[in-house]
């Protein structure tokens, strides 16, 4: 498909979980066509030629068709064949800064995005500008607790569903206790960008001893932590 300047407009670039790794995003060159409700699309002549190829798939279902008739467009609703059918309410937190995390994963795998990804249902956020967060979210306190609360599925991996992560408890840190964790994460952040294969292990250390006293653990609790991540 022509890549117009009109057409940057509504195509987002598009992250898989499988893309979302710890502390790193893996854009493979995916778009998404993100035309919303409301979307003109002759203000987009590329991707409405693009998208014509398959109206026939893209069509919704006409209200009145006979239930024992065959369909092969999309299901029924008030929107445009060319437009996304269903009702995106929260749509601007893309384009704001946020914590990206995959929907399963082995080891925790949180990143920050200011870059504007768009994803589907294999990798989710948390909107916010708070970066200190995905330092604790990365932690291994974290880990350990939520190993605890969450399902494993064969081969150990985790499943990172909503009901699982708003039982993380978030402590109540101070602002120097945030500006001090936002910076160790700046430096993974920037260090992953570098090289992708960047040992980082003495710059997570220094989280997880943070988030320890951010926790109040005590040195008997520390080492049960330890000894299970």
């Amino acid at each position: 498909m022509q890549n117009t300047q009109s057409s940057a407009k509504v195509l987002k670039p598009f992250l898989r979980g499988r893309d979302v790794k710890r502390w790193q995003a893996n854009h493979q060159d995916l778009w998404l066509i993100f035309t919303r409700r409301g979307t003109n699309i002759d203000n987009y002549p590329a991707i409405k030629k693009h998208l014509s190829q398959y109206r026939k798939q893209l069509e919704p279902k006409p209200k009145h068709l006979p239930s024992n008739k065959p369909w092969t467009g999309r299901k029924g609703g008030s929107y445009e064949w060319y437009e996304i059918q269903d009702n995106i309410a929260y749509w601007q937190e893309f384009d704001q800064s946020k914590i990206i995390y995959p929907d399963l994963f082995q080891h925790q795998s949180f990143t920050v995005d200011t870059t504007n990804f768009y994803c589907a249902n294999t990798c989710y956020f948390i909107p916010t500008e708070e970066t200190w967060l995905c330092g604790l979210l990365n932690s291994r306190s974290v880990e350990w607790f939520y190993s605890l609360v969450s399902n494993r599925l064969g081969g150990g991996a985790l499943r990172a569903f909503s009901d699982y992560m708003k039982q993380i408890p978030i402590p109540n840190a101070k602002p120097a206790q945030k500006t001090s964790i936002s910076k160790l994460v700046d430096q993974i952040l920037k260090a992953k960008h570098t090289n992708p294969n960047t040992d980082v292990s003495d710059l997570e250390n220094e989280i997880d001893q943070m988030v320890y006293l951010l926790y109040n653990l005590t040195a008997d609790e520390i080492k049960i932590v330890e000894d299970k991540s």
